[in-house]
């Protein structure tokens, strides 16, 4: 029987957020990677999340809000 992995999003696309969503997307077993938040469109931290194939917003968390993802998100980390 699989469990289902839990979606999250991170606000902070810096150091921390974009160290926390490569953990994420390399290691966790049981979280999928869903939205990387920011509020800077030039974020070295968002364009790598985009290149990676997750989803992203430079709108900060109304942003976050207003995607459809947003519905499916099980945990949101404040990094």
């Amino acid at each position: 029987m699989s469990q289902r992995k839990l979606k999250v999003a991170i606000i902070g696309s810096g150091n921390i957020g974009t160290d926390l969503m490569i953990k994420i997307l390399r290691q966790a077993q049981h979280l999928e990677m869903s939205v990387m938040v920011g509020i800077d469109p030039n974020s070295d931290g968002l364009a790598r999340a985009a290149r990676m194939g997750v989803a992203t917003t430079h709108e900060g968390v109304e942003g976050l809000t207003r995607m459809a993802q947003f519905q499916d998100i099980d945990f949101v980390f404040d990094a």
